[in-house]
């Protein structure tokens, strides 16, 4: 009998990775797959830069707002409605983002995809976790992350042919056999759960949670944009301070608050919270800052960048499925500091990188960079849910949501802020030790001159573009330099990293000494909260 329970808890499992992970590759394909449709759209509504960038924001900020409440949500109508609220609402919203008919609508579209978005990521990861054994749970991590990295390889590959071949709206259909068929699994897979009785809802939280973050992310994401010291820019953060205490102030008073504050006197989950945003932060930052550095000083062309970075996203995903396996064996910390550890030394060697460097060793290292996050995502992911009881994960999993959409805007727009600074101070050094007539530019110019000659140039321009040649030097070198400050930077907030990682403690037993799985049903469920899939 029990053997019986075994192998139908076996299957269940996979049956359930099946319909979660189709999910987790709509949403994925949903954040990756438009980038590269973005100049078509502006051609086909007209569309300027202020306008188009909102097909991102809002998406990313739409996302960002619900993570919160996902525990509250799950309470109200459970985890597996909730799930396929969100997926169906996403699935469609992506159709209809191909069905756009203005600029307006697809900007609204597109704003509701990531709302309706949220509750398919957050939630999905909590029904594959609860539907492995304790065993096996850094395994269904590693899942998430090799699923999750077929977006950013597969995605603007085929979304590109797609665009190029058939037309932009195309791309918005990419995503739809994959969320059809993870709704057809779950409704036939997953077990029903009940909701919680008595729960209400939490207006107030509700409200003032939206708005703080609505005007943090806002602020954040515009800021380089419209000037920090803007009027504009000051207002959305007095706003979010403001709304922020309010919200602290509601959820300490109410009975059933849309976040419990309780979670952040766990100190494990907040040292993994801690973790989280350093190294997503400083993740977003590095992809930022490495995608313009080879096509603005590297002079790659998209084409030629997508190829660089491509294989990094591949070894990404199968070294976050080993390193998921392998904190299932060992201390989750284990890998997470090794990863850090890495990433700030890749970090330490794209710091030393010169115009001379080779495509080769900036290939290794864009790959080496993204083996280290798959090396800390899974784990990190693993020991940070094993830092909760079971009624906790869903609000936990919102949360870690959360403080992933915060850290990704607040990385984007640090190292865009910081390249522009690095930038102007190493202008300005130049300028110091380089004077016009210095001896070493008369003989720089003195060689292009000659190099130019003997190309055949009209004598009467050479002197115009030997100076051009030599300033494009110049503006390249003060280019790296910039780079080079941000890298060593980075480098600094993954080592400062180090210190909450190994401060994450578990509050389960190791996975070693876990009850054996139980099978996935409704009986489960009554039993075994913890194992259940609910």
């Amino acid at each position: 009998m029990a053997s019986a329970s075994t192998a139908q808890s076996e299957t269940n499992k996979w049956w359930v990775a099946a319909a979660i992970l189709s999910g987790q590759l709509t949403t994925s394909f949903g954040m990756f797959a438009v980038v590269v449709a973005l100049p078509k759209i502006m051609t086909s509504f007209g569309a300027d830069v202020n306008a188009i960038q909102w097909v991102m924001t809002g998406y990313l900020i739409s996302r960002a707002v619900p993570m919160p409440a996902l525990g509250w949500m799950a309470g109200l109508v459970g985890r597996r409605n909730l799930y396929i609220f969100g997926l169906l609402g996403a699935t469609s919203c992506n159709a209809l983002c191909g069905l756009s008919w203005s600029m307006e609508s697809l900007i609204f579209f597109r704003v509701m995809q990531g709302a309706l978005g949220a509750p398919a990521m957050g939630i999905g990861i909590v029904l594959l976790y609860e539907a492995f054994p304790a065993r096996q749970r850094g395994l269904a991590m590693g899942l998430v992350l090799l699923i999750g990295s077929l977006g950013p390889t597969i995605g603007p590959t085929l979304g590109g042919y797609l665009v190029q071949e058939i037309s932009w709206r195309a791309i918005f259909f990419l995503a739809l056999p994959s969320g059809i068929t993870s709704l057809v699994l779950t409704f036939a897979i997953i077990p029903r759960d009940t909701p919680q009785a008595g729960k209400t809802i939490d207006v107030p939280g509700l409200t003032t949670m939206t708005v703080f973050l609505v005007a943090l992310l806002l602020a954040i994401t515009q800021g380089q944009r419209e000037g920090w010291g803007s009027s504009y820019i000051l207002t959305l953060f007095a706003i979010a301070i403001v709304f922020f205490v309010l919200f602290l102030a509601i959820e300490r008073v109410v009975p059933h608050p849309v976040v419990h504050l309780r979670l952040y006197r766990n100190f494990s989950f907040v040292a993994a919270s801690i973790v989280v945003f350093l190294y997503n932060a400083g993740f977003v930052g590095t992809n930022f800052l490495v995608a313009l550095m080879l096509q603005v000083v590297f002079n790659f062309t998209p084409l030629q960048a997508g190829l660089v970075l491509a294989p990094g996203a591949i070894v990404m995903g199968w070294i976050g499925l080993f390193a998921g396996r392998l904190s299932d064996r060992i201390d989750p910390r284990i890998p997470v500091l090794i990863g850090l550890a890495c990433f700030a030394l890749d970090m330490y060697f794209f710091s030393s990188l010169t115009l001379l460097s080779g495509v080769g060793l900036v290939t290794l290292l864009v790959i080496t960079q993204r083996g280290a996050f798959g090396l800390i995502q899974s784990p990190l992911n693993n020991a940070l849910m094993r830092t909760l009881p079971s009624e906790d994960r869903n609000m936990g999993s919102g949360l870690h949501g959360v403080h992933r959409g915060v850290a990704a805007a607040f990385g984007g727009a640090l190292c865009s802020l910081l390249l522009e600074k690095r930038l102007a101070v190493h202008g300005v050094l130049l300028g110091q030790h380089h004077d016009r007539f210095a001896l070493p530019v008369e003989q720089s110019l003195d060689a292009f001159g000659r190099f130019l000659q003997q190309a055949g140039e009209v004598p009467q321009q050479v002197a115009v573009q030997s100076m051009a040649a030599l300033g494009q030097v110049y503006t390249n070198h003060i280019r790296m330099a910039a780079y080079a400050d941000c890298f060593l930077l980075l480098a600094i907030a993954f080592i400062l990293a180090l210190v909450p990682a190994y401060l994450t403690r578990d509050r389960i037993r190791p996975a070693r000494q876990a009850a054996p799985p139980v099978a996935v049903s409704s009986d489960a469920r009554q039993t075994d909260p913890v194992s259940s899939t609910s």
